[in-house]
């Protein structure tokens, strides 16, 4: 019995920490009402975790030369997608950061950070809801592949293309992505306004369409 009652208690846990992602699968909140949700979580009962000083200054001295080799502007508001535990908001106050690790949100939050818990899948915010959208070493979701008794891995590139999308759709001006395999194999192409496969491996796209995903 103690079993059983130990495993429903921690199937509600899980329930209720993954009640935020499920309410905006799907579906497209403001960000203010994003934020709100925020506020009402339960933050008490997720652990804490830290980021040293030095991987804070490594981190920020990275998302400060990538934005000046990509040479985008980032005179607006910003959603830093897939953020982390560091977040270009130490350096540019408009912006929101999204992850779906609810630790690493909650160590943004207590630094001052407006930030989302969110499914980096199926991301909940508006469309044209934000000026730029930036990423940094963006989730990939790896592939494995089986040919004449060899295994191989990769990446799913439809999964690339999907972030990408969902990116497109949320930014008004540009989107900038950092990622060697989205440098690699860029797509949508025709939106690409600058990329770099070598160095810092990033792709500037205009953004401005109508993507629906």
């Amino acid at each position: 019995m103690a079993v059983k009652t130990r495993l429903a208690s921690l199937l509600s846990e899980v329930r209720r920490r993954l009640l935020p992602l499920r309410r905006s699968s799907g579906s497209r909140v403001p960000v203010p009402e994003l934020l709100a949700q925020m506020d009402a979580y339960d933050w008490a009962s997720v652990e804490d975790i830290a980021i040293s000083e030095y991987e804070r200054r490594k981190r920020a001295r990275h998302f400060s030369e990538l934005i000046d080799a990509s040479g985008i502007e980032l005179d607006g508001s910003i959603l830093d997608l897939a953020s982390g535990v560091a977040s270009l908001a130490s350096s540019y106050p408009d912006t929101v950061a999204v992850d779906n690790d609810p630790q690493k949100i909650k160590l943004l939050r207590k630094e001052g950070t407006e930030a989302v818990l969110a499914d980096i899948g199926n991301l909940p915010f508006e469309g044209k809801s934000f000026d730029y959208v930036v990423s940094v070493s963006p989730p990939l979701k790896p592939v494995v592949f089986h040919k004449d008794g060899y295994v191989s891995f990769g990446v799913d590139n439809g999964w690339n293309r999907r972030l990408i999308d969902a990116a497109l759709r949320i930014a008004r001006k540009e989107v900038l992505i950092a990622s060697y395999f989205v440098a690699l194999h860029p797509p949508h192409e025709d939106l690409v306004e600058k990329r770099d496969s070598n160095r810092f491996q990033w792709v500037l796209y205009k953004a401005g369409g109508n993507s629906e995903a």
